[in-house]
């Protein structure tokens, strides 16, 4: 299982959003999943565009968690296994302008 290590940035917006227990508790599910299946269809992976090695997570329709493999594999794929940096958690449309 791969380490989860959350930014500065990423704490911040859990913060903003611990009062809304709905949301919070699909954070913890969407983290927990991560951890054990970064594929998992219910996350839906997938590459953030406009950023070179960001990648984004679904925590439900409004909110995503974008994130960045640690390391990668000699063939330039992604090693999930080696941890995963949560940089930010974010409204989907604010997270694709700003993902870190």
């Amino acid at each position: 299982m791969p380490e989860l290590t959350p930014t500065k940035l990423f704490l911040k917006d859990m913060d903003v959003l611990a009062s809304n227990h709905a949301v919070h508790g699909k954070i913890i599910k969407a983290l927990s999943l991560l951890r054990h299946n970064p594929f998992h269809p219910g996350m839906r992976l997938e590459r953030i565009v406009n950023d070179p090695s960001a990648w984004s997570i679904r925590v439900d329709r409004r909110y995503r968690i974008s994130i960045d493999p640690k390391a990668y594999q000699v063939s330039g794929v992604p090693d999930w296994n080696a941890g995963i940096i949560l940089l930010r958690m974010l409204d989907h449309d604010d997270l694709y302008k700003k993902p870190r």
